[in-house]
């Protein structure tokens, strides 16, 4: 019996309301994916970086390089869209499967967050003078280190170009502040110090560089910041899915011009000229080719015009070229070395980076890995390194914070490299190896060692780790304060092992059977920072206070061992320093210590009258107890005055003026510059070997700080709706208590002391000009410029005067430094030399002879005219080394959202250098092979009036003297191209967005230097080749 139970009206409409609900609810759990494009509302362009959130969830994603998105999400979410500089936007989904938008730029948000000394600030904010430079502008860029992102790119920053594999180059912002201490920036990355190489930062790592010029802005650094701060700020894992970003690029590099030695037949002309200008007693023919004998001129009044001549004709006119028998040989032979090409070559240059980042709303992470590998110019030349950066962030609770930024980088620098100047010492005629295939030592024969012959006879392991990290906490706590404590400790380990085997000079020449030598070196320091900030505002009043309590230590440990003459056997090199017979030791151990506390006080009233003071007290282990401590402090006002209701011109966005005044310092004097350092020595009795102990630097306990203070103008505008930014700066600086080593009496027994002289002043003009000159849906043109001139002078320098009488009155001046070319009221890179204004001709010889010199010799002002060429009578100052303008010119331009070009220009001008080669003077001819350089020299027949003769006489000139060729130059320094997949295409693909691109780094330069490129110089002073790199690359991220 089947039991029916009625079914009520009721009951059923229960049951249809269930299941719409259950319909409604599986419904309303499926997931659909929607996909679109985020346009700028103006140029209808793509923007890139956009944050597109479902609203009240974690999940997210980010727009590529064209402003294409794709996400998953419900028909009842709601999308949010925002990005730096325009107003949010959200949108509901519903039935739609493509959402297109468009955001509005908005004035007040592009007022970024710049980064400045523990904190950060809104542009508009700023009382200083900072610099901001976004990474993106080099994207289409291949960057071996940070010197590479910053050259010609800031105005008043001077970071000229490396020449080596390794990249990196000397750094300067705004002049020369000390005449010995190092000035070079301090480097803050994420906030903390950063005391490492700058090789060892990953470009690809970098978000935003901010640069500190004035001594307001970096007083807060106070020991260090005098020669200004980088502020470095990494880049961060965002809130969504994992992003994968990688990018290769592959490059060859050659040299941007050639200054070669001379070919075969250019060296025989060479040496004819030569000995021509050596023994002018001798007939002109008298070194010419039998074969090739002038007009005039028979064989047998060749032969004639030597007493003994050879049978052989040929013999008989190398001989007189005094051609070593090798080269004789080898001429007969008709084998020549084209030592240039053996010397120069063209490099590969390899550079990829792999990076991952994402997180929640409470872990956020990015982790990279980039691995470089370059060839230089010069034979030999080499660089590769690993670097890995992990930034973590936890977000614990509402009012804690924690995270770790960690880097470690791994440097192998095991480069022998060929010897360029050598190179140009070689006669073609000569051999590079021996009959047994190994490497001559004197392919010449006689004096000139081979450039190639360490390259195939040395040895070398050098490798440097370094792991550098930054530990915080941030508690919010109340009142608007908050305090962060972060820890950074940073090791680094040097291993630098060198072999130099029996077939080198070092190794087999001066020493037997080998010579080696292990240098270790390790550092391990730490920096402790406690931070508290409070922020508050009190109706048109806001606060912004800022302490910091820090204290640091750094120890180092050095040691070198050498041995040579090694038995029964060399083949162990440097793994067996033991089985040497000389055996040496060497140590060398360190350690500094130092704290700092600091106060900051930002205050803005009415939003428009700023005002920012600082404080700082430093001390440092190395002044010794006496002078450890200095005081810096800093004052910085701005005035919006765009703001002011009297202010009514509609064409200004924004106009601020500004004015500070800070003091900044330099510890950069060594470790134990203030106190007295023993040195050891050995000496034998007669029977033993003893050791003794003895000081070798007087102690100097009333040695203090460098100081510099300076004075900063600076005015903000932006005008046509922010589509032209300017801005300008004038600054005026002065450092005392120069440090440096003042010579000593020789009856002390010491050389020299550090101590706390002179004062040296920097004066300059910076502007920057930023200009959107057309923003067009498939057209865009964005320029920038950059301009500044520095002028520097030396007010004081050793305190030693002399008084004269010069027109019946009493004259005081101070005595310069002429080992150094210092002089007090002049620039620190003025050029004192004589006055060259040309070469003597064939028809001013009676003028010449006064001077008791020939023509082909220089012709210089005889300031007195006294017919001698005397130093301090004679010599006058002829320009500077140091460029007197700067310039930088960049022009970025976009074509159908997905082409793109840049070209950057860069130019400094007025400056001059010694160009070496030029002077060509003699020496023995029987194994002069110098300055054999393929350019222009003065003979009678080519009377030219840039360059001297062979042999030229300059002994005359008391003092010495230089030839001087302008260095000014005008480069295409940076050219770029690039594609970008279709936002649609690459989606297809499932990529974020792929770009390849192309560029070439030093295109061309425009200029009259005679040499290799005229920014190219080594550690040394000498001119050397410059790369021109030739780069191509592939971006994608997934």
């Amino acid at each position: 019996m089947i039991l029916q139970l009625p079914i009520s009206r009721f009951s059923r409409a229960w049951l249809m309301l269930l299941f719409l609900s259950c319909s409604g609810l599986l419904y309303g759990q499926e997931q659909k994916e929607i996909s679109g494009n985020v346009l700028d509302s103006l140029s209808k362009t793509g923007l890139p970086g956009v944050t597109v959130i479902v609203k009240g969830t974690q999940r997210g994603t980010t727009t590529n390089a064209e402003g294409h998105y794709t996400i998953q999400c419900g028909m009842k979410d709601t999308l949010s869209f925002s990005f730096v500089g325009y107003t949010q936007k959200e949108m509901y989904v519903g039935t739609k499967t493509t959402i297109d938008i468009a955001l509005e730029s908005n004035v007040n948000a592009l007022d970024e967050l710049v980064v400045v000394g523990y904190g950060t600030m809104k542009k508009s904010d700023l009382t200083g003078a900072v610099i901001r430079l976004d990474a993106k502008t080099f994207k289409n860029q291949p960057m071996t280190q940070l010197t590479d992102m910053l050259t010609g790119t800031v105005a008043g920053f001077n970071a000229n170009q490396s020449t080596t594999a390794a990249g990196g180059s000397s750094l300067q912002i705004r002049g020369p502040k000390s005449l010995n201490a190092s000035t070079n920036p301090m480097v803050v990355m994420d906030g903390v110090i950063f005391n490492g190489s700058i090789s060892d930062i990953n470009p690809a790592d970098i978000e935003t560089i901010d640069i500190l010029k004035d001594a307001s802005s970096a007083a807060v650094f106070g020991a260090r910041a005098a020669g200004g701060v980088i502020l470095i700020t990494t880049k961060r894992g965002t809130v969504g899915k994992p992003v994968i970003n990688f990018s290769a690029n592959v490059g060859m590099t050659e040299t941007t011009n050639d200054f070669k030695p001379f070919d075969a037949q250019g060296y025989l002309t060479f040496r004819r000229d030569l000995l021509r200008a050596t023994n002018p007693n001798n007939p002109k023919f008298y070194y010419d080719n039998p074969a090739q004998l002038p007009a005039g001129v028979t064989l047998d009044q060749w032969r004639n015009a030597s007493n003994n001549p050879q049978t052989d004709n040929t013999q008989e006119w190398l001989g007189r070229l005094r051609f070593f028998p090798i080269e004789t040989e080898n001429y007969l032979a008709g084998k020549t070395v084209d030592w240039y090409n053996e010397v120069i070559r063209k490099g590969i240059r390899q550079n990829y980076d792999v990076s991952i980042g994402g997180g929640s709303k409470n872990v956020t992470y990015y982790w990279s890995l980039g691995y470089q590998n370059n060839e230089g110019l010069i034979r030999g030349d080499k660089f590769s390194t690993i670097r890995s950066r992990l930034n973590v962030d936890f977000k614990v609770t509402d009012w804690l914070n924690v995270g770790v930024n960690t880097q470690f980088a791994d440097r192998d620098e095991s480069t022998v490299t060929a010897n360029l100047g050598q190179m140009y010492l070689m006669s073609p005629y000569g051999s590079m190896f021996e009959a047994d295939g190994s490497a001559s030592w004197y392919p010449n024969s006689f004096a000139v060692a081979s450039p190639l012959i360490d390259y195939y006879g040395q040895d070398r392991f050098k490798k440097v780790n370094t792991l550098f990290a930054s530990i915080y906490a941030k508690l919010k706590l109340p009142f608007g304060m908050d305090y962060k404590l972060s820890f950074q400790p940073r090791y680094e380990a040097m291993k630098d092992y060198d072999f130099w085997s029996s077939a080198t000079l070092a190794g087999g020449s001066s020493r037997s059977n080998g010579y080696a030598t292990r240098d270790d070196a390790s550092t391990y320091e730490w920096i402790l920072d406690n931070l508290l900030h409070w922020n508050k505002e009190f109706g048109v009043h806001l606060f912004d206070v800022t302490l910091l309590y820090s204290s640091e230590r750094n120890r180092a440990w050095a040691s070198t061992i050498t041995n040579q003459s090694f038995v029964p056997n060399q083949n162990l090199g440097f793994h067996g320093l033991q089985y040497g017979t000389s055996p040496t030791v060497f140590t060398n151990d360190t350690q500094l210590t130092g704290d700092a506390a600091m106060i900051r006080l930002n205050y803005t009233l009415l939003d428009k009258y700023l005002l920012t003071a600082s404080l700082r007290r430093d001390g440092f282990s190395a002044f010794g107890t006496k002078q450890p401590r200095a005081v810096f402090p800093a004052l910085a006002l701005a005035w919006k005055i765009s703001e002011e209701k009297f202010f009514n011109l509609d064409f200004v966005s924004q106009m601020k003026l500004r004015l500070s005044y800070g003091v900044n310092g330099n510890r950069d004097i060594g470790a134990y510059s203030a106190i007295a350092q023993m040195f050891s020595t050995q000496y034998y009795d007669g029977s033993n070997v003893q050791v003794g102990v003895y000081p070798n630097t007087l102690a100097n306990p009333n040695l203090v700080w460098e100081r510099t203070e300076s004075i900063n103008l600076g005015m903000d505008l932006s005008i046509l709706k922010n589509r032209v930014d300017l801005s300008m700066e004038y600054y005026d600086m002065t450092t005392s208590n120069l440090l440096m080593n003042r010579l000593l009496p020789e009856i002390t027994g010491f050389r020299n002391i550090v101590s706390n002289l002179g004062q040296l002043g920097n004066k300059g003009f910076e502007m920057t000009i930023n200009t959107v000159n057309t923003e067009k849906k498939n057209f865009s043109w964005r320029s920038s410029l950059v301009f500044s001139f520095n002028r520097n002078k030396i007010k004081r320098l050793f305190g030693d005067y002399k008084e004269e009488t010069i027109d019946g009155n009493a004259v005081r001046t101070e005595l310069p430094d002429y080992t150094n070319e210092w002089f007090p009221g002049q620039a620190l890179d003025r050029v004192w030399n004589y006055d060259v204004n040309g070469i003597w001709q064939t028809n001013e010889k009676d003028a010449a002879a006064v001077y008791k010199l020939e023509p082909g010799d220089f012709k210089a002002t005889d300031v007195d005219g006294n017919g001698k060429y005397e130093a301090l009578l004679d010599k006058r100052f002829i320009g500077y080394r140091q460029p007197r303008f700067r310039l930088g010119l960049r022009n970025e331009f976009t074509f159908f959202k997905n082409f793109s070009a840049s070209v950057f220009l860069r130019s400094e001008l007025g400056h001059i250098a010694p160009f070496a080669e030029g002077l060509r003077t003699g020496g023995s001819d029987t194994y002069d092979r110098r300055n054999t350089n393929d350019f222009p020299y003065w003979t009678p027949e080519n009377g030219i009036n840039d360059f001297p003769r062979l042999n030229t006489n300059t002994n005359v000139f008391g003092g010495g003297i230089k030839v001087y060729k302008p260095l000014s130059f005008v480069r295409i320094q940076d050219v770029n191209i690039a594609y970008a997949l279709p936002s649609e295409l690459a989606t297809r693909l499932k990529m974020n967005n792929m770009r390849v691109f192309a560029s070439v780094r030093n295109l061309y330069s425009f200029n009259k230097w005679p040499g290799w490129d005229p920014e190219a110089w080594d550690n040394a002073g000498n001119n050397v080749p410059m790369p021109r790199n030739f780069t191509i690359g592939l971006t994608l991220s997934l």
